[in-house]
């Protein structure tokens, strides 16, 4: 009878587990840019029933740009901001605290007023043609926000929507409407379960951006009208003040006529991979001992 020796096994295992478990981690990296065929080409997907796209934005260029390696789940793509693009990664130093004047600049991270306007508003207006066989478009994104948590509850809410033909659809799991007072509706709690805090030190994107918290990886759907112009319209702006910078990060690829894929959790990832390297490696080692 042939075997696979135990100790052939155990070593397999520790290989397997130190590949699975212990992956390089790369640089949550920023890149601005304001080109429109740079952002185009990041976000579009799968889209064989839709045509004739045309990408414009409004909005300061310094609010606009890519990103790759981010730590909220999406990997790559565009991001919009309320600020400079360009100061979104880096080590969270100051979480803040409310005081008597909110937005006080000395208690964040990321603060900047940009010049081209009150709000701030960073804004891409996508417009497509849709033929008799669309029926959808999907896309996958991520809300965060220097105001989270503790602006919850109070009128200096950074405000974002993703609007199909007019019509927002930015919604949490839950069914509300993406917002830091749907996500955080008080400073103390409790959190919307889309909601993942970053304070400082212990946050789990701490070490990596400023942001003081973020939403968990959201999906959009939207249906189309067919065999007419589509308009996609993805804003995020300041409200109340020019302080407090949130940002909207769009997963690359992710614009779509076709649903997304569940995202496995990382302990099915390893489950996965580690099934499939053990049944791999075990097939190899019966063929060498025949």
């Amino acid at each position: 009878m042939k075997f696979v020796a135990p100790t052939a096994i155990a070593t397999l295992l520790a290989a397997t587990s130190a590949i699975v478990l212990q992956p390089t981690a790369a640089a949550f990296t920023v890149t601005q840019t304001s080109d429109t065929n740079t952002l185009k080409n990041a976000l579009l997907g799968e889209t064989p029933n839709l045509s004739d796209f045309s990408f414009s934005f409004t909005g300061d260029p310094l609010a606009f740009g890519t990103f790759a390696d981010d730590p909220f789940g999406v990997g790559n793509g565009i991001v919009l901001s309320t600020g400079q693009v360009s100061q979104i990664p880096g080590v969270n130093t100051i979480s803040t605290t409310p005081s008597g004047e909110p937005g006080d600049p000395s208690f964040n991270d990321l603060s900047t007023a940009l010049s081209n306007n009150s709000e701030d508003l960073a804004q891409i207006d996508i417009t497509f043609f849709a033929n008799d066989l669309a029926e959808k478009v999907f896309f996958s994104y991520v809300f965060a926000s220097e105001e989270f948590p503790e602006f919850g509850g109070s009128t200096f809410n950074d405000a974002m929507e993703l609007q199909l033909n007019g019509v927002n659809l930015a919604l949490l799991n839950d069914g509300q409407i993406v917002s830091i007072n749907s996500l955080t509706p008080s400073f103390t709690g409790p959190f919307n379960p889309d909601y993942i805090d970053n304070p400082v030190g212990t946050g789990p994107a701490a070490s990596v951006t400023r942001l003081d918290g973020y939403s968990k990886v959201l999906n959009f759907e939207g249906a189309l009208n067919k065999n007419a112009t589509n308009t996609l319209s993805i804003f995020i702006k300041d409200v109340e003040d020019k302080r407090y910078d949130s940002a909207l990060f769009l997963k690359g690829g992710s614009i779509s006529t076709v649903p997304p894929n569940p995202v496995p959790e990382p302990t099915t990832i390893a489950g996965v991979l580690l099934g499939g390297s053990l049944l791999t490696a075990g097939k190899k080692l019966r063929q060498r001992a025949k």
